[in-house]
């Protein structure tokens, strides 16, 4: 955009920086909210805006403006406050080198959204919860539907130019019902960049979606509580994810990396060497992209790699920091934030077990498969809500659990990592870390021999 490079020429003219960034989005955003048959959410909303950062005399300085002819004192504003925080900074700011990229990153989408007619996405929405109210046990269903497309840009006195035709889409759903007394809870997300409207007809159709969660609200109307304790443990790949991301992949980001115990133990043994877990481009990833909010490539990193903790996500300051190649892990939730180290998609690595193998020799255990909530801190402790979950009594999977959660410490379950299965599935949906970031995360199906307690 011609606006942008003149005011960039402008700032590498008029200010001393060592470093000028402009991000420049402008977004067409759909949210619908459907909840019990009402749509208490039917907005459209355009998000214009640039966000500068500047970096002066080792220090940031940050601004943002939704008005274009206000861009000039954006920077300023920058500016003046990078040099003030420079005075009270003992440790200068660098940023790691790279390559300046121009680039435009085109869309993958067969069909965006905006090109579907809004008639549609409400009958979409409609559908999906007439089918889930078929089943008698269903007493409510609230329906989130969330899209946006539109232009990004990235300029910096470094001569990097990078454009995106950016697109994405969300479905998220939540399901209450009642059965003979007992209440439960389901809910499902499905999300993608990579895939248009084609998700939501194609791969994800409301009949699949529906299924899906009715399965999971059956699982908790008909189970029974589970027995605490340290029982053998199969989680299936959007278990697996959640603690991927929740209690390991938040400690591989740099920035929380330096005070985790990651830092210790980064080249040592944490798990057997038949584990792997990476931060990758995943079919149908939510975090998938080429370029970071930065300008730099975003690259596939095992942050464990037979068994031993290898990478951790950088940006180009933490890269600098740690005299390491930067890797495409800064991101921004919009025009509004800078960017900080962020995951993408954080998964385990299949290897070669079949599920049955897994299970076959189990003569009490239990079988997880799908969590409604999770928390972690940074000793990599966490506590995982399951809202689908099984017996495994001699061998075989048996009757549903209701009512249950799993905890641990991490770092510890890795060692007790049995069988690591030849399967792979993530699921996608959000991550907040003071922003809002779109994640995946997965593998597959995993037996852990103690170091995590059900009940």
């Amino acid at each position: 955009m011609e606006v942008l490079e003149k005011v960039l020429r402008w700032a590498e003219e008029n200010i001393k920086a060592e470093y000028i960034e402009l991000r420049y989005e402008n977004l067409k955003k759909t949210r619908l909210t459907l909840k019990d048959g009402v749509f208490t959410n039917f907005t459209e909303k355009l998000n214009m805006g640039v966000a500068v950062r500047v970096l002066a005399n080792g220090a940031w300085g940050f601004a943002s403006t939704s008005n274009l002819d206000k861009l000039q004192d954006a920077i300023k504003e920058a500016y003046k406050l990078a040099k003030a925080s420079a005075e009270t900074k003992k440790e200068k700011i660098t940023l790691a080198e790279i390559k300046p990229v121009e680039d435009f990153v085109e869309s993958k989408m067969k069909i965006k959204p905006r090109e579907v007619d809004i008639e549609e996405k409400v009958n979409h929405l409609k559908e999906l919860e007439k089918l889930l109210k078929e089943d008698k046990s269903v007493k409510s269903v609230n329906v989130r539907y969330e899209d946006g497309g539109g232009q990004k840009i990235l300029l910096t006195n470094e001569g990097t130019h990078i454009e995106w035709d950016y697109n994405y889409l969300y479905q998220g759903v939540y399901v209450t019902g009642k059965k003979e007394g007992k209440l439960a809870m389901a809910r499902d997300s499905i999300g993608a960049v990579d895939y248009g409207w084609e998700l939501m007809t194609e791969k994800e159709p409301n009949e699949k979606v529906a299924e899906r969660l009715l399965r999971k609200l059956h699982a908790q109307l008909n189970g029974v509580p589970p027995k605490r304790g340290e029982w053998p443990i199969v989680a299936g790949p959007i278990v697996v994810g959640i603690i991927a991301h929740e209690a390991l992949g938040h400690l591989a980001e740099a920035d929380l990396t330096i005070n985790s115990p990651f830092r210790e133990l980064i080249g040592k043994q944490i798990a057997p060497e038949f584990v792997t877990m990476s931060e990758r481009i995943v079919e149908g990833g939510f975090g998938n992209d080429k370029y970071d909010d930065e300008g730099v490539p975003v690259k596939d990193i095992h942050i464990i790699e037979n068994g031993i903790l290898k990478e951790i996500m950088l940006n180009r300051e933490y890269a600098a920091k740690w005299n390491m190649e930067p890797n495409g892990h800064a991101r921004a939730e919009s025009y509004k934030y800078p960017p900080i180290i962020r995951m993408r998609n954080t998964v385990f690595e299949p290897g070669d077990w079949s599920f049955e193998e897994m299970i076959e020799d189990i003569k009490f255990g239990y079988y997880v498969v799908d969590f409604r909530g999770g928390q972690a801190q940074l000793n990599s402790a966490f506590q995982v809500g399951i809202q689908e979950g099984y017996v495994i009594r001699n061998g075989e999977i048996a009757e549903p659990i209701r009512d249950t959660s799993i905890t641990g410490v991490a770092i510890e379950a890795l060692k007790k990592i049995t069988a690591v299965g030849k399967d792979f599935g993530i699921e996608t949906g959000f991550c907040g870390k003071g922003q809002i970031a779109f994640v995946s995360s997965g593998g597959p199906h995993m037996r852990f021999d103690g170091g995590i307690i059900i009940g």
